[in-house]
C-alpha cells in the first residue's frame, strides 16, 4: 500500500509543471530572440573587420598570369645597320624580330611600409565598433528582460486582482445563501436576497474580464521566453538603490551612453584615417616572373627574373575632396553629442518620476494595510448588525465591496512597486541576470 501511494505521488510530482525563477525566464527569451541574436552577429562581424584591418599592415601575396597578342612585330634586318656586315649577309637577312605573343607569369609581394597613421587608425576604428557592438548587445538584453519582467509584474499583477475578486465571490456567495434562508423565514425582504445575487453576479462579471487580460498576458510572456508566468517562482528582491546611486551607475554603466562613446571614437579614428590618405603611401614590392620572352624582348625564350623597388604615392589635387570629409564627419560628431545629450536629459526626468511613483507607492501602501485591517473589521461588524436587523442590507454589501477594493489595491500597489523596481533597473541599464 506505502509503495502504490509512493509511486502516486512521483508520479503526481512529475506531472506538475516545472517551476523556473523569473532570471531563468529572462535568460531563456535571450536565447530564443532572434534580434538579440541578430546583434550578436554584430558583434562577431565587428571582430571580424578588426582582425582583417590587423592583416592590412602585413604583406600580402598575389599571383597574375597574362598572355599579350601583337599585329605586328619589331624586326632588324641586314639592311639597318650603317655598315655592311660582310659578303656572307645578304642585305634583306632578319637579324632580330620580336615575337607577336608575349606571355607572363608573376607573384608579387606587396608590404606597406608608410601609410601616414591611415591602417593604425582602421585598427582602432574597428576596435572602437566592436565596443559599441558589445555595448548595443548590452542593451538589448536590458530591453528583453524588461519586457519580460514587466509582462510577467502585469499577469501579476491581474493574478492578485483575480485572488481578490475570488474571495470578495466566495464572501458574497456565502452571504447570498444566509439571506436566502433568512428570505425563506421571511426575516428579510426579497430585494435584499436579489441585490446580494446581483452583487455576487457582478464580481462573476469582473472575473470574466480579468481571465481575458490574464490570457493575453500568459500569451505575450509565453511568446517572450517560451514559459507560462504561473510556471515562474518569483521572490522578491531589495532593488531601487536611490536616485543618486542610481544615476551614477547609468552615467558611468549605460550601454547606450558607452555605445554613444564607442560611436564617437570611430569617428575621430575616421577623421584621423581621412587626413592620413592624403600623406604620401609607401610600400615595397617584390615580383618574380617567369616570361616569354623575359627582359631581353629579343630572345624569344622563357626566362625567370626578378624585380623589386619602392612605390609612392600622393594624391596632389582632388578638388578638397579631404576637407569634404573631414566637415562630414565633424558634423556626425556634433548628431552624436546631441544624441547623447538628448538621453542624459530625458533619462534623468524619467528616473526622478519613477522615484516619486516608487515613494507614492510605498507610502499608499502603509495606508492601504492600515485601510485594509479597518475594512476586515468593519464589515464583520456590519454583518452582525444586519443579522440583528440594525443596519440595511445595502450598508452590509457596500462594507463588503470595501474590503474587496482595499484588498485589491493593496495587491496592485505591491506588484506595481515590482514594476517600478524592474523599470527603474532597465532605466539605468542594470539587470540580476547579468553574468
Amino acid at each position: 500500500m506505502k509503495k502504490t501511494l509512493f509511486a502516486i505521488l512521483l508520479a503526481s510530482a512529475m506531472m506538475l509543471p516545472a517551476r523556473v525563477t523569473l532570471s531563468r525566464a529572462v535568460a531563456d527569451a535571450w536565447a530564443i530572440n532572434r534580434g538579440l541574436d541578430s546583434q550578436k552577429l554584430e558583434v562577431a562581424a565587428a571582430a571580424i573587420a578588426e582582425r582583417s584591418a590587423l592583416r592590412r599592415r602585413r604583406f600580402t601575396a598575389g599571383f597574375e598570369g597574362s598572355y599579350r597578342y601583337s599585329s605586328d612585330a619589331i624586326q632588324v634586318t641586314a639592311a639597318d645597320f650603317p655598315f655592311p656586315l660582310g659578303p656572307q649577309v645578304p642585305a634583306g637577312t632578319v637579324i632580330l624580330s620580336t615575337p607577336h605573343g608575349t606571355a607572363d607569369l608573376n607573384v608579387t609581394l606587396l608590404q606597406p611600409l608608410h601609410t601616414g597613421g591611415r591602417l593604425a587608425s582602421a585598427v582602432k576604428m574597428e576596435a572602437a565598433r566592436g565596443a559599441a557592438e558589445r555595448d548595443l548587445t548590452r542593451l538589448k538584453k536590458i530591453e528583453l528582460a524588461g519586457l519580460v519582467k514587466a509582462s510577467f509584474f502585469n499577469h501579476l499583477r491581474f493574478s492578485r486582482k483575480r485572488d481578490s475578486l475570488n474571495s470578495l465571490l466566495a464572501s458574497l456567495d456565502l452571504h447570498v445563501k444566509k439571506v436566502a434562508r433568512l428570505h425563506e423565514e421571511e426575516l428579510v425582504r426579497r430585494s435584499d436576497l436579489l441585490e446580494a445575487r446581483a452583487r455576487a453576479d457582478e464580481a462573476r462579471l469582473g472575473l470574466q474580464d480579468l481571465e481575458q487580460l490574464l490570457g493575453q498576458e500568459a500569451v505575450q510572456f509565453r511568446s517572450l521566453c517560451g514559459h507560462d508566468p504561473q510556471d515562474v517562482d518569483f521572490q522578491p528582491g531589495a532593488g531601487a538603490d536611490g536616485f543618486e546611486a542610481d544615476w551614477e551607475y547609468f552615467l558611468k554603466r549605460h550601454p547606450l551612453l558607452r555605445s554613444l562613446d564607442g560611436r564617437a571614437r570611430m569617428l575621430q579614428e575616421q577623421k584621423r584615417a581621412s587626413a592620413a590618405a592624403y600623406r604620401p603611401q609607401v610600400s615595397a614590392f617584390a615580383q618574380a616572373h617567369y616570361a616569354r620572352p623575359g627582359q631581353n624582348f629579343f630572345v624569344n625564350e622563357w626566362a625567370f627574373y626578378v624585380m623589386g623597388g619602392l612605390r609612392v604615392s600622393l594624391p596632389v589635387f582632388d578638388w578638397n575632396q579631404r576637407g569634404r570629409d573631414l566637415e562630414l564627419a565633424d558634423i556626425a560628431v556634433r548628431k552624436l553629442e546631441n544624441q547623447r545629450a538628448d538621453f542624459i536629459r530625458e533619462s534623468e526626468k524619467n528616473l526622478r518620476q519613477l522615484y516619486l511613483s516608487l515613494d507614492s507607492v510605498r507610502r499608499k501602501l502603509v495606508l492601504l494595510e492600515g485601510l485594509l485591517a479597518n475594512a476586515g473589521e468593519d464589515a464583520a461588524l456590519k454583518e452582525k448588525l444586519y443579522e440583528e436587523r440594525q443596519i440595511d442590507h445595502f450598508l452590509l454589501l457596500a462594507a463588503m465591496a470595501g474590503q474587496e477594493r482595499y484588498r485589491s489595491s493593496r495587491d496592485e500597489a505591491l506588484a506595481q512597486l515590482e514594476m517600478l523596481k524592474a523599470a527603474i533597473d532597465t532605466l539605468v541599464g542594470k539587470f540580476e541576470e547579468e553574468g
